[in-house]
Protein backbone atom coordinates (compact mmCIF):
# COMPACT_ATOMS: atom_id res chain seq x y z
CA UNK A 1 0.00 0.00 0.00
CA UNK A 2 2.85 2.35 0.87
CA UNK A 3 4.58 1.48 -2.41
CA UNK A 4 1.42 2.34 -4.32
CA UNK A 5 1.26 5.75 -2.66
CA UNK A 6 4.89 6.38 -3.49
CA UNK A 7 4.31 5.59 -7.17
CA UNK A 8 1.39 8.00 -7.27
CA UNK A 9 3.45 10.76 -5.66
CA UNK A 10 6.34 10.20 -8.05
CA UNK A 11 4.02 10.26 -11.08
CA UNK A 12 2.41 13.49 -9.88
CA UNK A 13 5.78 15.13 -9.36
CA UNK A 14 6.90 14.05 -12.84
CA UNK A 15 3.79 15.57 -14.44
CA UNK A 16 4.25 18.81 -12.51
CA UNK A 17 7.87 19.05 -13.63
CA UNK A 18 7.10 18.32 -17.28
CA UNK A 19 4.04 20.58 -17.51
CA UNK A 20 5.92 23.97 -17.76
CA UNK A 21 8.04 22.55 -20.57
CA UNK A 22 4.94 21.35 -22.41
CA UNK A 23 3.28 24.78 -21.95
CA UNK A 24 6.45 26.59 -23.00
CA UNK A 25 6.68 24.45 -26.11
CA UNK A 26 3.09 25.32 -26.97
CA UNK A 27 3.73 29.01 -26.45
CA UNK A 28 6.92 29.14 -28.52
CA UNK A 29 5.45 27.90 -31.77
CA UNK A 30 7.27 29.89 -34.52
CA UNK A 31 5.43 32.82 -36.07
CA UNK A 32 6.26 36.20 -37.61
CA UNK A 33 5.58 39.37 -35.69
CA UNK A 34 3.20 40.36 -38.52
CA UNK A 35 1.45 38.66 -41.40
CA UNK A 36 0.92 41.93 -43.21
CA UNK A 37 2.31 45.41 -42.83
CA UNK A 38 1.92 48.82 -44.47
CA UNK A 39 4.93 51.12 -44.66
CA UNK A 40 6.00 54.24 -46.57
CA UNK A 41 8.77 54.63 -49.12
CA UNK A 42 12.08 55.06 -47.33
CA UNK A 43 10.84 53.55 -44.09
CA UNK A 44 12.76 50.72 -42.36
CA UNK A 45 10.93 47.89 -40.61
CA UNK A 46 12.16 45.02 -38.42
CA UNK A 47 10.49 41.64 -38.94
CA UNK A 48 11.06 38.89 -36.40
CA UNK A 49 10.35 35.18 -36.38
CA UNK A 50 9.22 34.58 -32.83
CA UNK A 51 9.36 31.24 -31.03
CA UNK A 52 12.84 30.35 -32.21
CA UNK A 53 16.33 30.99 -30.90
CA UNK A 54 17.85 34.37 -31.62
CA UNK A 55 20.68 32.61 -33.47
CA UNK A 56 18.41 30.18 -35.30
CA UNK A 57 19.23 29.54 -38.95
CA UNK A 58 16.43 31.44 -40.63
CA UNK A 59 16.53 32.16 -44.35
CA UNK A 60 15.00 35.48 -45.42
CA UNK A 61 13.78 36.29 -48.88
CA UNK A 62 11.77 39.06 -50.60
CA UNK A 63 9.62 38.56 -53.66
CA UNK A 64 10.46 42.05 -55.06
CA UNK A 65 13.79 43.55 -54.15
CA UNK A 66 12.88 46.73 -56.03
CA UNK A 67 9.94 47.28 -53.66
CA UNK A 68 11.20 45.83 -50.37
CA UNK A 69 14.81 44.90 -49.81
CA UNK A 70 16.34 42.99 -46.93
CA UNK A 71 18.89 45.44 -45.61
CA UNK A 72 20.17 43.25 -42.75
CA UNK A 73 19.79 39.69 -41.53
CA UNK A 74 20.55 38.66 -37.97
CA UNK A 75 19.28 35.20 -37.13
CA UNK A 76 15.55 35.38 -36.52
CA UNK A 77 15.42 39.15 -37.22
CA UNK A 78 15.48 40.87 -40.61
CA UNK A 79 15.62 44.61 -41.24
CA UNK A 80 13.55 45.55 -44.27
CA UNK A 81 13.79 48.72 -46.34
CA UNK A 82 10.83 50.08 -48.34
CA UNK A 83 12.22 51.29 -51.66
CA UNK A 84 9.27 52.20 -53.86
CA UNK A 85 5.51 52.05 -54.00
CA UNK A 86 4.15 48.54 -54.49
CA UNK A 87 3.79 45.17 -52.75
CA UNK A 88 6.23 42.40 -51.86
CA UNK A 89 6.09 39.20 -49.82
CA UNK A 90 8.87 38.61 -47.35
CA UNK A 91 9.41 34.93 -46.47
CA UNK A 92 11.21 33.48 -43.45
CA UNK A 93 12.15 29.79 -43.83
CA UNK A 94 12.93 27.79 -40.72
CA UNK A 95 13.33 24.00 -40.67
CA UNK A 96 11.84 23.82 -44.17
CA UNK A 97 8.69 25.63 -43.03
CA UNK A 98 7.83 29.00 -44.57
CA UNK A 99 6.40 32.01 -42.76
CA UNK A 100 5.20 34.90 -44.92
CA UNK A 101 4.47 38.60 -44.42
CA UNK A 102 2.81 40.73 -47.06
CA UNK A 103 4.43 44.22 -47.16
CA UNK A 104 2.52 47.08 -48.83
CA UNK A 105 4.61 50.14 -49.58
CA UNK A 106 2.82 53.46 -49.94
CA UNK A 107 3.96 56.79 -51.29
CA UNK A 108 6.27 58.70 -48.99
CA UNK A 109 4.42 61.36 -47.05
CA UNK A 110 5.54 64.77 -48.11
CA UNK A 111 7.30 66.60 -45.27
CA UNK A 112 5.25 69.35 -43.73
CA UNK A 113 6.31 72.62 -45.32
CA UNK A 114 7.45 75.48 -43.15
CA UNK A 115 5.45 78.31 -44.69
CA UNK A 116 4.50 80.83 -41.98
CA UNK A 117 1.58 83.15 -42.66
CA UNK A 118 -0.35 85.74 -40.66
CA UNK A 119 -4.05 85.26 -40.02
CA UNK A 120 -4.68 88.48 -41.95
CA UNK A 121 -2.60 90.88 -44.04
CA UNK A 122 -5.11 93.73 -44.04
CA UNK A 123 -6.96 94.72 -40.86
CA UNK A 124 -9.23 97.70 -40.23
CA UNK A 125 -10.11 98.89 -36.73
CA UNK A 126 -12.62 101.53 -35.60
CA UNK A 127 -12.21 103.59 -32.48
CA UNK A 128 -15.09 104.81 -30.32
CA UNK A 129 -14.60 106.38 -26.90
CA UNK A 130 -16.82 105.44 -24.00
CA UNK A 131 -18.01 109.05 -23.84
CA UNK A 132 -20.01 108.82 -27.07
CA UNK A 133 -21.29 105.24 -27.06
CA UNK A 134 -24.70 106.37 -25.84
CA UNK A 135 -24.93 109.32 -28.23
CA UNK A 136 -24.15 108.05 -31.69
CA UNK A 137 -25.20 105.14 -33.84
CA UNK A 138 -22.48 102.99 -35.37
CA UNK A 139 -21.99 99.68 -37.12
CA UNK A 140 -21.52 97.12 -34.37
CA UNK A 141 -19.77 94.79 -36.80
CA UNK A 142 -16.78 97.13 -36.85
CA UNK A 143 -13.71 95.69 -35.14
CA UNK A 144 -12.37 97.40 -32.04
CA UNK A 145 -9.40 95.00 -31.78
CA UNK A 146 -7.89 92.11 -33.70
CA UNK A 147 -5.80 89.14 -32.62
CA UNK A 148 -3.05 88.24 -35.09
CA UNK A 149 -2.01 84.60 -35.27
CA UNK A 150 0.82 82.86 -37.11
CA UNK A 151 0.26 79.49 -38.77
CA UNK A 152 2.26 77.19 -41.05
CA UNK A 153 5.34 76.98 -38.83
CA UNK A 154 6.50 75.70 -35.48
CA UNK A 155 8.61 78.78 -34.97
CA UNK A 156 7.38 81.17 -32.31
CA UNK A 157 6.96 84.92 -32.56
CA UNK A 158 9.86 86.60 -30.84
CA UNK A 159 8.40 90.10 -31.02
CA UNK A 160 5.42 92.05 -32.36
CA UNK A 161 5.90 95.65 -33.42
CA UNK A 162 4.05 98.50 -35.17
CA UNK A 163 5.71 100.96 -37.52
CA UNK A 164 4.63 103.67 -39.93
CA UNK A 165 3.05 107.10 -39.83
CA UNK A 166 0.00 105.98 -37.84
CA UNK A 167 1.87 103.69 -35.43
CA UNK A 168 1.16 105.93 -32.42
CA UNK A 169 -2.57 105.25 -32.72
CA UNK A 170 -2.10 101.52 -32.10
CA UNK A 171 -0.61 99.17 -29.57
CA UNK A 172 -0.03 95.43 -29.81
CA UNK A 173 0.45 92.90 -27.02
CA UNK A 174 3.08 90.18 -26.71
CA UNK A 175 0.51 87.69 -28.01
CA UNK A 176 -0.50 89.70 -31.11
CA UNK A 177 -3.61 91.54 -29.93
CA UNK A 178 -3.92 94.82 -31.85
CA UNK A 179 -5.82 97.65 -30.19
CA UNK A 180 -6.24 101.42 -30.57
CA UNK A 181 -5.28 104.04 -28.00
CA UNK A 182 -7.19 106.97 -29.51
CA UNK A 183 -9.07 108.05 -32.61
CA UNK A 184 -7.79 109.74 -35.78
CA UNK A 185 -8.46 113.47 -36.06
CA UNK A 186 -11.32 114.69 -38.24
CA UNK A 187 -8.86 116.24 -40.71
CA UNK A 188 -7.14 112.84 -41.06
CA UNK A 189 -10.01 110.34 -41.04
CA UNK A 190 -7.87 107.27 -41.79
CA UNK A 191 -4.45 106.41 -40.43
CA UNK A 192 -2.30 103.48 -41.52
CA UNK A 193 0.56 101.48 -40.05
CA UNK A 194 2.36 98.17 -40.48
CA UNK A 195 2.29 95.27 -38.02
CA UNK A 196 5.36 93.02 -38.06
CA UNK A 197 5.72 89.59 -36.48
CA UNK A 198 9.41 88.81 -35.96
CA UNK A 199 9.91 85.04 -35.74
CA UNK A 200 12.60 83.45 -33.58
CA UNK A 201 14.55 82.44 -36.70
CA UNK A 202 14.65 86.04 -37.96
CA UNK A 203 11.90 85.86 -40.56
CA UNK A 204 9.36 88.69 -40.68
CA UNK A 205 5.65 88.63 -41.46
CA UNK A 206 3.84 91.91 -42.10
CA UNK A 207 0.28 93.16 -42.31
CA UNK A 208 -1.23 96.51 -43.21
CA UNK A 209 -3.54 98.02 -40.59
CA UNK A 210 -5.93 100.96 -40.91
CA UNK A 211 -7.87 102.90 -38.32
CA UNK A 212 -11.01 104.99 -38.51
CA UNK A 213 -12.98 106.99 -35.96
CA UNK A 214 -16.65 106.18 -35.46
CA UNK A 215 -17.03 109.80 -34.39
CA UNK A 216 -15.69 111.10 -37.70
CA UNK A 217 -17.97 108.78 -39.65
CA UNK A 218 -20.93 109.97 -37.63
CA UNK A 219 -20.03 113.64 -38.14
CA UNK A 220 -19.87 113.17 -41.91
CA UNK A 221 -23.44 111.86 -41.75
CA UNK A 222 -24.50 114.88 -39.68
CA UNK A 223 -22.96 117.28 -42.19
CA UNK A 224 -24.43 115.41 -45.14
CA UNK A 225 -27.91 115.52 -43.60
CA UNK A 226 -27.51 119.24 -42.89
CA UNK A 227 -26.62 119.89 -46.53
CA UNK A 228 -29.54 117.83 -47.80
CA UNK A 229 -31.95 119.77 -45.62
CA UNK A 230 -30.62 123.34 -45.85
CA UNK A 231 -28.22 123.71 -48.78
CA UNK A 232 -29.30 124.09 -52.42
CA UNK A 233 -27.20 124.27 -55.62
CA UNK A 234 -28.40 127.84 -56.22
CA UNK A 235 -26.88 129.13 -52.99
CA UNK A 236 -23.60 131.08 -53.05
CA UNK A 237 -20.64 130.02 -50.90
CA UNK A 238 -21.32 132.98 -48.63
CA UNK A 239 -24.93 131.86 -48.15
CA UNK A 240 -23.82 128.33 -47.40
CA UNK A 241 -21.29 129.51 -44.81
CA UNK A 242 -23.89 131.74 -43.17
CA UNK A 243 -26.34 128.83 -43.04
CA UNK A 244 -23.72 126.81 -41.19
CA UNK A 245 -23.27 129.62 -38.64
CA UNK A 246 -27.02 129.84 -38.21
CA UNK A 247 -27.36 126.07 -37.71
CA UNK A 248 -24.68 125.96 -35.01
CA UNK A 249 -26.20 128.90 -33.14
CA UNK A 250 -29.76 127.59 -33.47
CA UNK A 251 -29.11 124.01 -32.33
CA UNK A 252 -26.59 124.30 -29.48
CA UNK A 253 -26.40 125.94 -26.06
CA UNK A 254 -23.36 127.62 -24.60
CA UNK A 255 -21.41 125.51 -22.10
CA UNK A 256 -18.41 127.05 -20.39
CA UNK A 257 -15.08 125.22 -20.66
CA UNK A 258 -16.37 122.71 -23.19
CA UNK A 259 -14.14 123.32 -26.20
CA UNK A 260 -14.92 120.02 -27.93
CA UNK A 261 -16.51 120.94 -31.27
CA UNK A 262 -18.02 117.44 -31.62
CA UNK A 263 -20.27 118.24 -28.66
CA UNK A 264 -21.88 121.10 -30.57
CA UNK A 265 -23.52 118.50 -32.84
CA UNK A 266 -23.68 115.46 -30.58
CA UNK A 267 -24.58 116.86 -27.16
CA UNK A 268 -25.93 120.20 -28.39
CA UNK A 269 -23.58 122.35 -26.29
CA UNK A 270 -20.12 123.84 -26.26
CA UNK A 271 -18.19 127.08 -25.71
CA UNK A 272 -17.08 129.68 -28.27
CA UNK A 273 -13.88 127.74 -29.04
CA UNK A 274 -15.96 124.67 -29.94
CA UNK A 275 -18.23 126.81 -32.14
CA UNK A 276 -15.45 128.33 -34.23
CA UNK A 277 -14.09 124.87 -35.13
CA UNK A 278 -17.62 123.65 -35.82
CA UNK A 279 -17.93 126.40 -38.46
CA UNK A 280 -14.56 125.47 -39.96
CA UNK A 281 -15.41 121.80 -40.42
CA UNK A 282 -18.94 122.40 -41.66
CA UNK A 283 -17.61 124.77 -44.32
CA UNK A 284 -14.81 122.37 -45.26
CA UNK A 285 -17.35 119.59 -45.75
CA UNK A 286 -19.16 121.81 -48.25
CA UNK A 287 -15.91 122.58 -50.08
CA UNK A 288 -15.51 126.08 -48.63
CA UNK A 289 -12.12 126.98 -47.19
CA UNK A 290 -12.26 128.12 -43.59
CA UNK A 291 -9.85 128.33 -40.65
CA UNK A 292 -10.61 128.79 -36.99
CA UNK A 293 -8.93 131.77 -35.31
CA UNK A 294 -6.89 130.15 -32.57
CA UNK A 295 -5.91 133.24 -30.61
CA UNK A 296 -7.28 133.04 -27.08
CA UNK A 297 -9.06 136.37 -27.53
CA UNK A 298 -10.64 135.36 -30.85
CA UNK A 299 -13.92 134.26 -29.28
CA UNK A 300 -15.94 132.23 -31.79
CA UNK A 301 -14.16 133.70 -34.84
CA UNK A 302 -13.71 131.71 -38.04
CA UNK A 303 -12.14 133.12 -41.20
CA UNK A 304 -14.02 131.97 -44.29
CA UNK A 305 -13.07 132.41 -47.95
CA UNK A 306 -16.29 132.41 -49.99
CA UNK A 307 -16.98 133.59 -53.53
CA UNK A 308 -13.46 135.07 -53.75
CA UNK A 309 -13.82 137.19 -50.60
CA UNK A 310 -12.88 136.85 -46.94
CA UNK A 311 -15.56 136.82 -44.25
CA UNK A 312 -15.31 136.70 -40.51
CA UNK A 313 -17.96 134.46 -38.97
CA UNK A 314 -18.55 134.85 -35.24
CA UNK A 315 -20.52 132.24 -33.29
CA UNK A 316 -20.48 130.86 -29.77
CA UNK A 317 -22.13 133.71 -27.90
CA UNK A 318 -22.76 133.03 -24.23
CA UNK A 319 -26.48 132.41 -24.60
CA UNK A 320 -28.97 129.57 -24.73
CA UNK A 321 -30.16 128.52 -28.18
CA UNK A 322 -31.10 130.02 -30.48
CA UNK A 323 -27.97 132.13 -30.14
CA UNK A 324 -27.00 135.03 -32.32
CA UNK A 325 -24.18 134.96 -34.86
CA UNK A 326 -22.55 137.54 -37.13
CA UNK A 327 -20.83 137.40 -40.50
CA UNK A 328 -19.13 140.27 -42.28
CA UNK A 329 -16.54 140.82 -45.00
CA UNK A 330 -12.98 141.56 -43.92
CA UNK A 331 -10.04 142.79 -46.01
CA UNK A 332 -6.95 145.03 -46.06
CA UNK A 333 -5.11 145.77 -42.84
CA UNK A 334 -7.87 144.27 -40.69
CA UNK A 335 -7.50 140.95 -42.53
CA UNK A 336 -3.72 141.01 -42.29
CA UNK A 337 -3.82 141.78 -38.57
CA UNK A 338 -6.35 138.99 -37.98
CA UNK A 339 -4.11 136.56 -39.86
CA UNK A 340 -1.03 137.70 -37.92
CA UNK A 341 -2.71 137.47 -34.52
CA UNK A 342 -3.97 133.97 -35.25
CA UNK A 343 -0.95 132.60 -37.15
CA UNK A 344 -3.02 132.11 -40.30
CA UNK A 345 -1.24 131.78 -43.65
CA UNK A 346 -3.54 133.50 -46.16
CA UNK A 347 -1.85 131.63 -49.01
CA UNK A 348 -3.77 128.55 -47.83
CA UNK A 349 -7.00 130.05 -49.20
CA UNK A 350 -5.57 130.61 -52.68
CA UNK A 351 -4.25 127.09 -53.25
Amino acid sequence: MRRKHMRIILFTLTVILLLPGMVAEAKTKPKLTANKKSVKVGQAYRLKLEGVSRKAKVKWKTSKKSVVSIAKKNGNIATLKAKKKGMAVVTATYKQKKYKCRITVGKKKAPSSDNPTLSSKDVTLYYLSEEYKNYITYDRRHLREYRFRVSGTKKKVKKWKITGKGADYFRITDYGLLQMDWEPAYIEPCVTATVTALLEDGRKLTASVKAYSELNIYMDKVFTNFEKQYITPAMTEKEKAEKAAWYISATSDYELYNNNWFDIFIKGKGDCYASLYAVQYMCSHMGIKALACRNYDAHGQTLVFADGKFYLVITGYNEPKPRKYTMYEISGEALEKLAEDNLIDLNYFYK
